[in-house]
């Protein structure tokens, strides 16, 4: 049987930061993370943010896709495209501790604010499925629109976000009822997905038309469309909220757009064909993962310049939240 390759998007959400700082010489120290999904591997590279290396490498399932990080209970989730499952990992020992079956091509994860739901999106059923985290089991299954690719959730209320690639809309679900109370339209072929952290906008790439749509969460309608580079896929948010980064595939660069002008203000090259990207705000870094260079690229979030690049990965993708502290 061939084997099945989902270029997608993701989306990615804040979560609680909890700093524990070791001060000597004037220098901070803290015990974070990034969880690198290794598409080519089936695995997670654990990388030590402190020192840009990997730490470990956890095999998880077939064609790992997605990720979501629950800091504050110390897991992280991440989706298998090819075994239709989601692995469940321990931060603490970085051992996998469950898995979990979903419905086909599972991709675009996320954990609500508080911990006790998991939402997923099944590619090729046009579901989301919603997993209980104290059971590890799946509880329910929430029909979407077509070809459903990234999940965000409200940092306030219950509302979880779904991009439909093929529908060219969001399925807005109600995580009370798991029940679609609406259809937002979004521009062609959205992927990823990110949301501002006083939930305000949504932030959604549009891989054919090179644009990132802005959607404003109470009107639920489409506020801007901001040019950016060749195939967006990926989009991540900046923890303060002040700026957006989009991958863009075509390019192989990352456009930075402020959220206040909503303009694009730099545009830095990156690896080859990027994908998920992820805000640092203990070190004040940017990571974005290539896929087809087999490597993190890592920006200084000031002055936009690499600090590192980070090797040895086999398709990294991290369509997701995959920084954790």
């Amino acid at each position: 049987m061939s084997k099945r390759v989902y270029f997608l998007g993701g989306y990615w959400k804040h979560s609680l930061l909890i700093l524990c700082c070791l001060m000597h010489g004037g220098v901070a120290s803290a015990d974070t993370k990034a969880y690198i999904t290794e598409y080519g591997r089936g695995a997670v590279a654990v990388i030590d943010t402190n020192s840009n290396t990997i730490k470990k490498t956890i095999k998880t399932g077939t064609s790992t896709w997605g990720v979501a990080v629950d800091s504050q209970r110390n897991r992280v989730y991440v989706t298998n495209i090819d075994s239709d499952d989601v692995s469940v990992i321990d931060t603490k020992s970085l051992e996998v501790i469950a898995k979990i079956d979903v419905e086909r091509n599972p991709v675009g994860i996320a954990v609500l604010p508080n911990g006790k739901r998991v939402y997923v999106a099944n590619a090729e059923t046009n579901t989301v499925s919603v997993i209980d985290t104290g059971s590890n089991k799946t509880v329910a299954s929430v029909r979407v629109g077509k070809s459903p690719r990234c999940i965000a959730t409200h940092p306030t209320s219950s509302w979880v976000y779904v991009t439909n690639f093929r529908s060219n809309s969001v399925s807005l679900i109600d995580a009370e009822k798991n029940e679609v109370v609406a259809e937002i339209p979004t521009g062609d072929k959205p992927f990823c997905i990110a949301i501002h952290p006083d939930g305000s906008r949504l932030y959604v790439p549009s891989f054919p038309s090179n644009t990132l749509s802005i959607i404003d969460t109470v009107s639920r309608k489409m506020v801007a469309s901001v040019p950016v580079g060749g195939g967006p896929q990926g989009v991540g948010i900046k923890t303060d909220g002040s700026e957006v980064y989009v991958p863009n595939t075509k390019d192989n660069t990352l456009s930075i757009i402020d959220t206040t002008s909503m303009k694009v203000k730099r545009t830095i090259p990156v690896g080859n064909f990027p994908r998920g990207v992820n805000h640092d705000p203990i070190h004040k870094r940017i990571y974005v993962a290539s896929t087809r260079s087999d490597s993190i690229t890592v920006l200084d979030d000031q002055t936009y310049q690499p600090v590192a690049e980070i090797k040895e990965l086999l398709w990294p993708m991290s369509f997701g939240n995959f920084i954790a502290q």
